[in-house]
């Protein structure tokens, strides 16, 4: 059964920095696999911002302007459902959602150091989490 959680409830530092020039241990989450493999199933642009904390063009994403009533968002890396698509708003140029899923108490988005967020999962870059700018009911724009 999945719920929802805000990440400022559950915010959890990894010691792993992120970013660019920086590295993070995929090691530690439970879907696995090679370079090679993420390389083959994603294009150029995707491996860049999911394993390589890249940052897609403004405006530019394939659901950038894609708001269904019912569903959820999935990590294009290995499948992991993080967001319902009622958590997702209109924002700036970028995919905003509200709240993510978790289960069994384990929240299925994590939050990095520098306010990244990731798939628990795979370990995958989703983007920054922001707090306080009271754009959502729960003061946070993943």
């Amino acid at each position: 059964v999945w719920q929802w959680q805000c990440l400022l409830k559950s915010r959890v530092k990894s010691k792993s920095c992120m970013g660019m020039g920086h590295s993070v241990d995929f090691s530690k989450y439970p879907y696995q696999k090679p370079d090679e493999e993420w390389k083959a199933q994603l294009t150029r642009e995707e491996f860049n911002v999911l394993r390589k904390f890249g940052t897609e063009a403004y405006g530019k994403g394939e659901f950038c302007s894609f708001f269904p009533k019912t569903g959820y968002f999935k990590c294009k890396g290995c499948d992991f459902p993080l967001y319902s698509a009622v958590a997702k708003f209109q924002d700036c140029g970028w995919d905003a959602y509200s709240v993510c899923f978790y289960s069994d108490d384990k929240c299925h988005v994590g939050l990095r150091e520098q306010g990244e967020v990731c798939c628990n999962n795979c370990g995958s870059h989703m983007g920054h989490c922001f707090f306080g700018e009271r754009k959502s009911n729960s003061n946070e724009r993943h």
